[in-house]
């Protein structure tokens, strides 16, 4: 009986694991095939209000704005706000210095410290716009981004417009590679999720939303996932733009890409809880399951993994448990090395990101158990 039961579940966590992995992405190419729809997308310039959430930002804040500045947008059509969050270092001096010689950038000062969500509320609230535009700090955007992302705000049942994300290497973070390769696959999904329909989050990075129908988000949840699920509950899509081009280094060390994962999870377990009041699953099951098998299932994939290691040494010597039990053991030395090597092969960077992030995620559910909670999000410098 307990072989039984352990054949059940080695090859049901296996199975929910693979597929949030790789059978997920077939089945998107599969819908894509036949439920296509396209955007109409044209060259439209509304009036934008950009919001640069910050907290302790005085070593980019400056190439920030001038980046901001920089964009092939009508100067009379867009506003610069930085929601300084109780920044205690140079941050707020900088933006000051930088509003004398451009009136469109303002300064708001946050206080007390209430985190990145309440930043983005706070601006939405002083200054109304036809669209807001959302950006992190420490990205850098191609000229023409923003024009891509709001021309597809043309189309009326388009809500939100999410960015392409490339990562640039060049800090030492073994990490570097691997990060690119995930985004890569992470992102032709979500072109997939797109076409075929609304994408189930958005990047913080770089993303644009309806003025009309951005509405305040609660503290401890992110706009990536809120955003969204918010839209798709009141009729709306949110998109994916390639040709809106977001550029961004790394975490500087691999412990901070696993900080990053931790905190995904614990921010992800309040959104669900707030996931009920905005979005009627049964009027969107679509939209749901794919949010399901695209984010929440994968935010435990390391509980999958774990049932079927444990369930895999009950059955030895069946052939799959002990493929799988080799498999993860040889995954754990490549994150080693990964980590260990300052400059490690594509292939290993892509192998050991992998096996990190599995940590990282299993030490936010572990913190969740204990009772961790979250609500302003650290910048992971």
């Amino acid at each position: 009986m307990l072989t039984i039961i352990a054949r059940i579940v080695f090859w049901v966590c296996l199975g929910v694991f693979l597929y949030i992995l790789f059978g997920h992405g077939l089945l998107l190419v599969l819908l894509k095939a036949f439920f296509s729809r396209p955007v109409k997308r044209k060259p439209i310039t509304p009036d934008v209000c950009f919001i640069i959430p910050a907290y302790n930002e005085e070593k980019i804040i400056r190439a920030k704005l001038e980046n901001t500045l920089a964009l092939d947008y009508p100067r009379d059509r867009l506003k610069i706000v930085v929601v300084s969050d109780e920044s205690t270092d140079q941050t707020d001096e900088i933006v000051k210095q930088a509003s004398k010689k451009e009136g469109r950038i303002i300064l708001i000062r946050q206080r007390p410290r209430q985190g990145r969500t309440v930043a983005i509320n706070a601006a939405r609230k002083r200054y109304r716009a036809e669209v807001y535009a959302i950006s992190d700090a420490n990205v850098m955007l191609d000229k023409h981004a923003l024009r891509e992302l709001v021309a597809n705000l043309a189309d009326p049942q388009v809500g939100a417009v999410t960015a392409r994300f490339i990562g640039l290497e060049g800090k030492g973070n073994p990490t570097e590679k691997g990060i690119g390769g995930y985004w890569n696959y992470e992102q032709w999904q979500r072109e997939l999720e797109s076409q075929i329909g609304s994408v189930s989050f958005i990047s913080g990075s770089f993303n644009a939303v309806r003025g009309n129908l951005l509405t305040p988000v609660p503290a401890d949840i992110t706009h990536d996932h809120y955003v969204p699920a918010a839209l798709t509950g009141k009729g709306f899509r949110s998109v994916y733009e390639p040709r809106a081009v977001v550029y961004e280094y790394p975490a500087d060390t691999p412990l901070e890409e696993a900080k990053i994962r931790t905190r995904n999870f614990l921010m992800g377990m309040n959104f669900l809880r707030e996931l009920p009041r905005i979005l009627n699953i049964w009027r969107h099951p679509w939209f749901f399951l794919n949010l399901l098998f695209r984010k929440i299932l994968r935010w435990f994939c390391p509980l999958f993994l774990i049932l079927s290691l444990v369930s895999a040494v009950l059955l030895i010597p069946e052939p799959a448990p002990l493929a799988l039990l080799g498999l993860t053991g040889i995954g754990a030395i490549m994150t080693v090395l990964m980590v260990t090597l300052k400059s490690p092969p594509r292939w290993l960077s892509t192998a050991g990101f992998f096996g990190l992030s599995q940590i990282g995620l299993l030490w936010g559910i572990i913190q969740f158990v204990f009772g961790k909670r979250i609500v302003v999000w650290e910048p992971p410098r």
